[in-house]
């Protein structure tokens, strides 16, 4: 009885923890405090989002630094691609007091962003973020798919580039800071998930 008691508080744990790990999460934008701004590369961003799995609830955290002009554009595609700013969709600023604008991602399918300060778009400051369709929900995706590994040749181009901006991209780097913690995250769902699995077997058959 005792044994059974310990089977169900551990099912009991591992299914929290899942639970837990399907939750909606905050992305820092670039993975740094300081990667939104002018990039050595045009779409370098972009290249960040695409290694990241995006789901609805989730949001992004732009860190603005400070800069009394600074801001965060949603933009139609076509903007995005003319690097336009004359009719934004939203304008998002830092909160009162703070250096971030947060941005919630509420629905599937493609968001555009480019910086609000003049100039800041051509440099490199923009962003295409892609978020997962409903019926690829968080716990299924996190059990079934694992995150792509990086592309093998620079030149071969990125399918969310190729889907919903048009132009060649590079291959992404490696999954790191925000991204790589996604990553890891995904993982031990799917870890959870079997451990979970598991155990309901083991009750069953108790």
């Amino acid at each position: 009885m005792a044994s059974r008691a310990a089977l169900l508080l551990c099912a009991s744990v591992v299914l929290a923890a899942a639970a837990a790990s399907a939750e909606a999460r905050d992305f820092v934008v670039g993975g740094a405090d300081d990667a939104w701004k002018a990039q050595a590369q045009p779409d370098a961003l972009t290249k960040w989002a695409s290694i990241n799995r995006f789901h609805v609830g989730d949001n992004l955290v732009f860190k603005l630094g400070g800069a009394a002009d600074d801001s965060v554009l949603e933009v139609t595609r076509d903007d995005y691609n003319r690097c336009s700013t004359a009719a934004p969709l939203a304008t998002h600023k830092a909160t009162a007091g703070g250096a971030a604008a947060t941005v919630p991602l509420p629905r599937s399918g493609p968001y555009y962003f480019v910086g609000g300060a003049p100039g800041s778009c051509q440099k490199g400051e923009r962003l295409v973020v892609v978020v997962m369709s409903e019926k690829h929900g968080r716990g299924r995706l996190r059990g079934l798919a694992p995150v792509p590994a990086p592309a093998p040749a620079p030149e071969a181009e990125s399918p969310l580039a190729a889907s919903f901006i048009g132009g060649p991209a590079a291959a992404p780097a490696p999954a790191t800071g925000a991204a790589g913690r996604t990553a890891a995250s995904a993982g031990t769902g799917a870890l959870l998930l079997g451990a979970a699995a598991v155990l309901a077997a083991l009750l069953v058959g108790w």
